[in-house]
């Protein structure tokens, strides 16, 4: 038996959650590189500078920039997907 060419297309939902999952995740290192970014300022500012501080500043930076890149990355393919799909595809309704 011969296997199939390709994997089945997930269904909407599944591709909805994915991207929000992915806009989650670019949220998430955003919010936390910022907010060690700030934490590792207010050091430098305080104390004075000193190598390991600068590297800190720099790792955080880079990991905030990561993280904005990300989040514009899931963004852009969330509205590709809506345009596609349409505006409410792969909602799930909510039953209260």
């Amino acid at each position: 038996m011969s296997e199939p060419d390709a994997e089945p297309t997930p269904s909407l939902l599944q591709q909805r959650l994915a991207l929000q999952r992915r806009r989650v995740g670019a949220v998430s290192q955003l919010g936390f590189s910022a907010v060690v970014l700030a934490g590792w300022i207010f050091v430098l500012v305080l104390d004075g500078p000193n190598v390991w501080r600068w590297i800190g500043i720099v790792v955080f930076a880079l990991g905030a920039a990561i993280g904005a890149v990300q989040l514009r990355t899931a963004l852009r393919e969330t509205r590709a997907f809506e345009a596609r799909h349409g505006p409410g595809a792969g909602v799930q309704k909510r039953t209260e």
